[in-house]
């Protein structure tokens, strides 16, 4: 059986009794002297040091990139994606604002597109499944082998 062990009332001030040894109430003579040698030690160590230790941070002008619309693959729908390119280098993506189609939005898998070409478990080289297990095979293998099933298929 629950039962119910305060009336949800603070008793007293419990900022108060919180702060007491730090701000007024009573603080003995070791406490007082231990704190007064920390401040003293710290402001000890902050005169020591150089005024051109601390400079300000300044900020580096963004790079200018360069934006083409493209559309997404992942569906039928032909979304408009707005791809931002550094050096050759596909690094983000926005959906098309002025798109009829998506009105500025990404499905799930529009906001992916990007991971097809950069994404690091990307397929970088054909494979055939053989014997259970994936082989690598060079492009002349691969193209050659998919050549010759498509013109025996198209015999049968």
């Amino acid at each position: 059986m629950l039962t119910k062990t305060s009336d949800g009332v603070a008793k007293g001030p419990r900022l108060k009794k919180a702060l007491a040894g730090v701000i007024g109430g009573s603080m003995d003579r070791r406490t007082f002297l231990k704190r007064s040698g920390v401040t003293a030690g710290g402001a000890a160590v902050a005169s020591v040091m150089p005024l051109g230790m601390v400079k300000e941070a300044k900020a580096a002008m963004a790079k200018e990139m360069k934006k083409i619309k493209s559309v997404c693959t992942h569906c039928a729908v032909g979304c408009t994606v707005i791809a931002e390119v550094d050096n050759g280098v596909w690094v983000g993506q926005e959906p098309g604002f002025d798109s009829p189609i998506n009105l500025g939005a990404h499905c799930a898998k529009g906001a992916a597109v990007r991971e097809h070409a950069h994404n690091e478990r990307r397929l970088r080289y054909p494979m055939k499944l053989s014997g259970g297990k994936w082989v690598k095979l060079s492009w002349d293998q691969a193209i050659n082998e998919i050549g010759d099933k498509m013109l025996e298929i198209r015999k049968s």
